[in-house]
């Protein structure tokens, strides 16, 4: 198997930093409202995608450019994609 066939199965992590996110509600609103919710404030990810409590978990690979484009856009860098 090819790397790039094993990088398409595995899933995206991602991890909200609730302390440095102000809920500027970029990322629901504008980037990638699959992934994100508003929280009681700092942003949280949709429970589907919880994995170790609401700032942590795990997307499929075909949300991807979705989360980068909300990581990229937030103002405090509080989104970090693995």
């Amino acid at each position: 198997m090819s790397f790039d066939f094993l990088h398409a199965l595995m899933p995206i992590k991602v991890v909200i930093d609730p302390d440095t996110c102000v809920d500027c509600g970029i990322c629901y609103n504008d980037e990638c409202p699959e992934v994100f919710q508003a929280g009681d404030g700092s942003t949280t990810l949709k429970e589907e995608f919880q994995t170790n409590g609401p700032y942590e978990g795990e997307v499929p690979d075909e949300l991807e450019s979705c989360v980068k484009k909300a990581a990229e856009s937030c103002p405090t860098e509080a989104i970090h994609v693995e």
